[in-house]
Formats: structure tokens, C-alpha cells, sequence
């Protein structure tokens, strides 16, 4: 299929923001390899301003991959993309060792692979939700998935979902709400604040692996996960 040359600008900063998701690379890092503002390559990847030849060759040396990656077709790209997402990376908000265990241990034969992330408090989740709004270089990536307790020491966990969802840059990403409460207003809160989902920590270990499974089962395979703002 040909492409309009009204929307090669368009065209070339999907591409190049589906590349840099791949290197998992912030704006920050491709810009400083470029030698330009982030400003600028935000404007580059929503197609705002025109790429030069050289540029777009430079881009091409610092992504590892050949120029002519960027003038696939996007059913191409689509297609790529399917086919390369072989990982997801999960953000577990969670204070408590013995439930960050048991949910490693219950997703350890999980068929796909999951890079699992913990932060143990409310306030560490909260720089983290704001150093990606900054586009900072973390240890943590970017997540695909978030899953959050209700209960944390310092703060309640839906004061960081209601942060997470007042963030354009992240408020896409899915949030499932874990828990040992059975208060029926903490279910209705965390729908009330865009949780995707709310799960009880159940007594039963074989029950709460069926939960995280059937979960993790329809966010990676199921749906497309929405891509990173």
C-alpha cells in the first residue's frame, strides 16, 4: 500500500515512537543521542515537523536498525508489533513480603514472560508515576500493567490510582486493585477511580492464582494493551 505524502510525517513518527517502545527507551535517551531537545523529538513523533534525510539516518544508527525499517507499511508495523511482543512489563504496588511472594510464586508458570517490578510504599510509587511524567531514566520501565494494593502503610493505594489517573502520559495503563478488604465501598472507590479490575487476595492460594491468571490472561492476550503515551 502507498502512502500519502500528506501524512509521511505522520507515518515516520509512529515508526520512529514503535522503535524506540522496542529499545523501551524513553524520549529523554533518544534525543540525547541525537543531539536534540525532547521537545523536538515529541514533535517529530506526532508527525508536527518535517524529518530531514540526515536526521532520519541518524535515528536509523542509534536505533540499530536499517532505514528502510522506517518505510514499511503500517500494516507492517502492526503486524511486527504483534509478533514481537513477547514481554510485559507488571508494576506490583505492594508493602507486604508475603503476598509479593505468593504472587511471584503463583505466576511463575505464567505461559508468557513477566518482568515483575515491586515498590514497597505508597510515597515510592508516587515519584515513580511522576519521574515517568518527566521523562527521567528509571531502573523501573515503563509499566504495561500496574497492579496495586489498597492498603498501604503510608497512604491509601487509591490516592495513587487517582494520581495514575489524572497523569495523560499513564492514565491509559490498566490498573488492577489488590486487596484483603472485603468492604464493598473500597470495590466501589476503585472502580470509581478507573480500575480495571479488583481482586480479593483469597485464603486460597489455587483461588488467587485462578484470579492472577485469568487477569494477566485477558490483558496480555486477549485485548491489545494500549501503547505508551
Amino acid at each position: 500500500m502507498a502512502l500519502d505524502k500528506n501524512d509521511l510525517d505522520g507515518f515516520l513518527g509512529k515508526k520512529i515512537t514503535f522503535f524506540r517502545s522496542k529499545m523501551n527507551w524513553p524520549l529523554k535517551t533518544l534525543a540525547s543521542l541525537l543531539g536534540i531537545s525532547i521537545q523536538q523529538l515529541q514533535r517529530y513523533e506526532k508527525g508536527a515537523n518535517k524529518i530531514s534525510a540526515s536526521l532520519l539516518f541518524e535515528m536509523a544508527k542509534a536505533l540499530k536498525i536499517e532505514i528502510g525499517c522506517f518505510f514499511e507499511t503500517y500494516q507492517d508495523l502492526k503486524f511486527a508489533s504483534n509478533q514481537t511482543k513477547n514481554s510485559w512489563n507488571i508494576l506490583l504496588v505492594e508493602d507486604n513480603p508475603n503476598d509479593e511472594f505468593l504472587l511471584r510464586k503463583a505466576l511463575q508458570d505464567f505461559p508468557k514472560q513477566l518482568n515483575i517490578s515491586t515498590l514497597t510504599d505508597g510515597h515510592l510509587a508516587m515519584n515513580f508515576v511522576r519521574s515517568l511524567g518527566n521523562d527521567d531514566i528509571t531502573t523501573i520501565p515503563r509499566p504495561d500493567l500496574i497492579l496495586l494494593d489498597v492498603h498501604l502503610p503510608d497512604m491509601k493505594g487509591l490516592e495513587i490510582l487517582k494520581d495514575i489517573k489524572r497523569r495523560r502520559y499513564l492514565q491509559d495503563t490498566p490498573v488492577i486493585v489488590l486487596t484483603n478488604s472485603i468492604s464493598p465501598e473500597d470495590k466501589a472507590e476503585s472502580y470509581h477511580f478507573q480500575a480495571s479490575g479488583f481482586i480479593r487476595k483469597s485464603f486460597s492460594y489455587k483461588e488467587f492464582k485462578s484470579q492472577l491468571h485469568q487477569t494477566l490472561t485477558y490483558w496480555t492476550d486477549t485485548v491489545e494493551l494500549p501503547e505508551a503515551a
